[in-house]
């Protein structure tokens, strides 16, 4: 199959003195409508190399087993981490508007599993808001 972009989407897991300490990315097959919300109807298929989109109140969808859609964390320890993904990092995909494309969680890994909280979009950059998830964060992963 082809990609048409190498980077849709960028994935970053830093440690809680922003470090980063593991990385990955997903490049994009084809950007389609694989489902709407209720009273929206699909308009973009990638069938025969078709329009590509993401329509307004759609969404795209790829299983999990797709290649190209992790963060290898074979070698990282147990702990607290913030987990980022970074849509259309090169903005490369025309949008309206760009302020949500960013996505920061915090993040625990126990040793076989991890669970994410606190999750927010389009005001990952702003200094109020990652001074109160950082303090959230440490309030709430205290011994």
């Amino acid at each position: 199959h082809y990609h048409s972009m190498e980077v849709f989407s960028h994935y970053d897991l830093f440690a809680l003195n922003g470090t980063k300490v593991a990385e990955g990315h997903k490049a994009s097959f084809c950007l389609e409508d694989t489902g709407c919300e209720r009273g929206i109807y699909k308009k973009y298929d990638c069938a025969n190399f078709g329009d590509q989109g993401i329509s307004l109140g759609c969404y795209d969808l790829y299983r999990h087993d797709i290649d190209c859609q992790w963060i290898d964390i074979t070698d990282l320890p147990p702990g607290n981490y913030v987990f980022q993904v970074h849509i259309n990092p090169n903005g490369e995909v025309a949008e309206s508007d760009f302020s949500n494309n960013v996505v920061k969680c915090q993040c625990k890994y126990d040793g076989s599993r991890i669970f994410m909280s606190g999750c927010h979009t389009g005001d990952a950059f702003s200094s109020a808001i990652e001074n109160q998830f950082e303090h959230q964060f440490l309030t709430n992963n205290l011994p």
